[in-house]
């Protein structure tokens, strides 16, 4: 530890900063003291140095900076695990104190705050302290909006009705600007393109007030004196194959749908009818401002175009008409080829062995398929996972081969919501609102996963729906329609693990998989609160396979006075199940460079309209892995309390339920460079909805509390900024059931090895 001493290296006047705290006087009555302290905290001009594998970073500066320290690790050492000394300096804490204080007074409305720094020093380590008193905070007393351009004061007595304050409010700059910055979206959506915060004054009054203030919202004329003007949307220009070099006097013109479509090609890049849906610009309509940022955000959705342009001018009809010329500059490939080969560690399928595996995938994309800016794109994927150990084994085998068109319009042909829109079920504006915002989707695509010596899994699907995203908060995915055969082969090392289980048996029998008037619906919502705040996001999903074939195999059965049940072929069955599932997600930043992370999620899949009926293996819920419980391995855990033992010195994990229960608490910090450290906390299980004879304990009860699994553990990850690479070790805490030999469900912390159970994936679990 004496080697790690930085203080030794600081000269005699020179104190270290070992530590910065703010603390809000306990006498003071804030609503969210967390919240102003974090605030306050970013006015910090000097913070502590932080530490790599419990050395101060210092350290390696210090350790680093002779003059004779040239070589490439000296100078990787200082510069990367190193980190230049915060030096006390006193003029940067009074400035940290003043920035507060002044924060607090101009802009939170504690006209009366009081911070005070102090600063104490064990040796040669410094500790400062602010200490704030903010007073008592000044609210809004009245609030008065008046127009001094007369000709907006019916509009502004409007406005004021929905204002965002209200009297007794506390007095925030920001509030104030969020309120400002409505005004002049309202101005703007209601035809006054040039207004601008600029003709807005705020000023307040706190005259004979007691810790209140008057507060007035003043809209002022135009610069010049005069009124504000209303604008009217003119003439749309539209080049649609535009560039630099271009001449104007070469173009083909053309008038399609009230505007003027110009192209240098023989034929149009883009169709004019799929511009014509994403220009929300019309002749003769007032001027929106909404209107215009939605045009320029819908035509760079076409991917077809690299850029897109609009410029507005004043038309030659009205100095109150605005015309538009909008560029769009195509892509300069219409094909896009990309190839790539990936290496990995694996433990999908496997528990007592390591897997080395080699992907091998290509993709073929083109932006304008069928020239209506519709975006195709195909890939093939191939690999194999094999032994690492002597001998080399191959033991699994996947193929992929997907294909999916998206189409930047929400399309008509087979729509149900066009119906339920007809009927009433979907409001005129909802569907206008799906049809500005969506678009259309098919996929088609086969893949094939074989587990020597143990199963294989063919699937071939096709679907068709809508992605909607209204805004970057919410995001609507539907598939309508899709259908999905799924064949399995049992082979007979397998089949003597299953043989005696006749739920799991008919849980591998091929199946098919169906839905016409609704597959499966999707909701995606994230918050955006910024950085320092908590952010939320929630996934959930419902998907519903084989009603429409139930349904008419109901009435055939009730007209004809059948009791049988439609199979495929004769020898496939209709899949009939509920799947739902939920996933909560949570994160916020606790101190610099570190975050706290956590998720809840749970699941459930129903088998109906048979009395024995069971959900499909691959539709089943699994726990395990580095996306789930990292302690466990991928369908190693449950189901409940049951333990699936095999003498085999290679086993094959495959539990599977209809129940899951899944949580997790991570914390993220940085380490160095591009690493990234975590410590993370994991519990769940999966349980069966029936009973299984050969499953015993597998059954959700009312104990199912006893049986979840806890595990724990630490992991690294490398940050490339487009993608992270993660390691996750995980030790177990807590079995579901009764340890061999032991009266105990609990683990001890010793016997797992330094690394565990090994994870490697992609990105953040959560």
């Amino acid at each position: 530890m004496s080697s790690c001493n930085t203080t030794k290296f600081l000269k005699d006047d020179q104190l270290l900063l070992n530590s910065v705290e703010t603390r809000i006087s306990t006498k003071s009555k804030i609503e969210n003291p967390g919240d102003l302290k974090s605030e306050l905290e970013e006015f910090y001009k000097q913070r502590p140095n932080g530490n790599f594998m419990f050395v101060p970073r210092e350290w390696y500066w210090f350790r680093n900076q002779d003059p004779g320290d040239t070589t490439w690790i000296k100078k990787w050492n200082k510069n990367t695990l190193g980190e230049e000394p915060a030096i006390l300096d006193t003029n940067l804490v009074e400035e940290t104190r003043s920035g507060m204080e002044k924060y607090l007074r101009n802009k939170k409305g504690f006209y009366n705050a009081r911070v005070k720094d102090t600063i104490s020093n064990k040796g040669k380590l410094a500790e400062v302290k602010y200490t704030v008193d903010p007073g008592d905070r000044y609210t809004i007393n009245s609030l008065h909006y008046i127009a001094t351009d007369t000709t907006l004061k019916e509009l502004i007595d409007e406005l004021s009705q929905s204002s965002i304050l209200k009297p007794g409010d506390p007095i925030d700059a920001l509030t104030f600007e969020f309120e400002m910055s409505r005004l002049v979206t309202e101005l703007q959506n209601r035809g006054y393109a040039d207004f601008n915060l600029n003709f807005i004054d705020l000023k307040g009054d706190s005259t004979e007030l007691e810790k209140s203030i008057d507060i007035f919202f003043e809209v002022m004329p135009r610069n010049d004196g005069t009124s504000h003007k209303r604008f009217r949307v003119g003439e749309l220009k539209i080049f649609t194959d535009y560039h630099q070099f271009q001449i104007s006097d070469s173009l083909k013109a053309e008038t399609l749908y009230g505007n003027e479509y110009f192209r240098e090609s023989d034929d149009y890049i883009v169709k004019p009818g799929i511009i014509n849906r994403k220009l929300f610009l019309q002749d003769d309509e007032i001027y929106k401002a909404q209107n215009y940022s939605k045009t320029i955000k819908k035509l760079f959705s076409l991917g077809t175009y690299r850029f897109v342009k609009i410029n507005p001018s004043i038309s030659e009809k009205g100095d109150s008409i605005i015309d538009y010329s909008i560029y769009l500059t195509p892509q300069n490939k219409k094909w896009i080829f990309d190839f790539g080969t990936d290496i990995f560690f694996s433990n999908i399928s496997r528990v007592d062995r390591n897997l080395v595996g080699f992907a091998i995938g290509t993709g073929l994309e083109n932006r304008n398929a069928l020239g209506g800016s519709e975006r195709f794109k195909f890939s093939l994927e191939t690999g194999v996972e094999f032994n690492a150990g002597t001998p080399i084994e191959t033991n699994t085998f996947s193929l992929g081969i997907n294909n999916s068109l998206d189409i930047p319009k929400v399309t008509k042909p087979l729509n149900t919501m066009v119906f339920l829109d007809k009927i009433g079920i979907i409001k005129d504006r909802s569907m206008k609102l799906l049809n500005d915002e969506g678009k259309s989707t098919v996929t088609a695509g086969y893949n094939f996963l074989d587990i020597l010596n143990n199963y294989k899994i063919s699937s071939f699907n096709i679907d068709y729906g809508y992605d909607f995203r209204p805004n970057r908060k919410h995001r609507l995915v539907f598939n309508q329609i899709g259908f999905n055969l799924t064949d399995y082969t049992v082979r007979d090392s397998f089949d003597i693990i299953i043989r005696d289980n006749p739920l799991q048996q008919r849980r591998f029998e091929d199946s098919f998989f169906s839905g016409i008037f609704f597959k499966d619906l999707t909701y995606y919502f994230q918050s955006d609160n910024g950085p320092y705040r908590s952010n939320w996001a929630f996934i959930s999903t419902l998907e519903l396979s084989g009603l429409e074939i139930w349904l008419a195999n109901k009435a055939y059965n009730g007209i004809s006075g059948s009791t049988g049940l439609w199979r495929l072929n004769n020898n496939i069955d209709f899949e009939k199940h509920i799947r739902f599932s939920v996933d909560g997600r949570w994160n916020r930043r606790l101190i610099k460079n570190s975050r706290l992370a956590a998720r809840i999620k749970a699941g459930i899949a129903v088998p109906y309209g048979e009395e024995d009926g069971t959900v499909s293996f691959i539709k089943q819920l699994l726990v395990g892995g580095p996306n789930s419980i990292r302690a466990w391995r991928p369908m190693q855990l449950g189901p409940g309390a049951y333990e699936f033992f095999t003498t085999d010195d290679d086993p094959i994990f495959f539990q599977r339920g209809d129940l899951s229960l899944e949580f997790s608490l991570e914390y993220r910090f940085d380490l160095f460079w591009l690493l990234e450290g975590a410590l993370f906390f994991d519990g769940g299980n999966i349980w069966t909805l029936k009973e299984d004879s050969e499953r015993p304990n597998s059954k959700i009860s009312s104990n199912f509390l006893d049986q979840i699994a806890l595990g724990y553990g630490y992991g690294l990850r490398w940050d490339f900024s487009y993608f992270i690479i993660r390691f996750d070790f995980g030790f177990k805490l807590r079995s579901p059931y009764l340890l061999t030999g032991e009266n105990s469900k609990w683990l001890p912390f010793k016997g797992q090895g330094v690394f565990g159970n090994a994870n490697v994936a992609i990105n953040y679990p959560f």
